[in-house]
């Protein structure tokens, strides 16, 4: 991506080459607020630092160029495509492997932030991300294994992917957490009151749905996370045109 720079009264501000998490969250929230040309002064302020007040001192155009230009940052018309590793500082992050090996811990997790309200799931996006991509321990040519869940370190890495992670890595999987919350948190909705057994008993018929969803085994019996990853996907796709988090 092109290095973008402009000049507001003599003070330079520089374009990211990517639009974070935080900064998404936070033009998502306002987007429907302002009129365009205050919207344009909001978007440079949360993306670039600019000072509202400057920017609406600024020449029209050049506004207008680095506000549209800023705005073919985000996956508008497009989803992005799925990864299941990224790298941040030099450490190797890595999508759950397999549904079949979710913990207690992660699925009461992913129950609590993913059966919140849309507009207030959004303060979370940073959370679930973190839940599901952690560090790869040991990987080969086929397969890959990752951190086991850790609620302390997860929150710690929440923090850093709220402020260097690509929200494209997020709007990728989408489509991912959209079935996890369809196919398995759905009971939790239909009973905000539900009981801590009630929840250890929904996890238990969990892990049957999930060894039965079972298509693809590695010399092991485990499921390799690429190959699993494409067939949810790819069955999503069929039935769902929708997507989350579109401007």
């Amino acid at each position: 991506m092109n290095d973008i720079r402009f000049e507001i009264d003599g003070i330079e501000y520089k374009v990211p080459e990517f639009i974070n998490i935080d900064n998404y969250v936070k033009v998502y929230k306002i987007k429907d607020i302002f009129s365009d040309e205050y919207f344009a002064a909001k978007l440079l302020n949360i993306i670039c630092g600019t000072p509202v007040e400057k920017v609406l001192e600024t020449n029209y155009q050049q506004v207008e160029f680095i506000a549209a230009y800023i705005m073919s940052m985000f996956p508008i018309q497009e989803t992005p495509p799925f990864n299941d590793r990224f790298e941040i500082d030099g450490i190797e992050y890595g999508f759950l492997p397999s549904w079949r090996q979710l913990s207690f811990a992660e699925w009461v997790d992913l129950d609590t932030l993913m059966t919140k309200k849309p507009q207030e799931f959004l303060n979370y996006i940073h959370i679930v991300t973190a839940i599901m991509y952690r560090p790869i321990t040991y990987k080969d040519t086929k397969s890959y294994t990752i951190e086991k869940y850790n609620s302390e370190t997860m929150m710690k890495r929440a923090e850093l992917f709220r402020d260097k992670l690509d929200i494209k890595y997020f709007i990728g999987a989408q489509f991912f957490f959209i079935k996890f919350a369809r196919k398995f948190l759905e009971p939790t909705q239909q009973s905000s009151t539900m009981t801590l057994i009630e929840k250890i008993k929904w996890y238990l018929k969990l892990r049957k749905l999930m060894k039965k969803s079972r298509s693809t085994k590695s010399s092991d019996g485990g499921l390799l996370s690429t190959e699993l990853v494409k067939t949810i996907l790819q069955d999503i796709n069929k039935s769902s045109k929708k997507v989350w988090w579109k401007f």
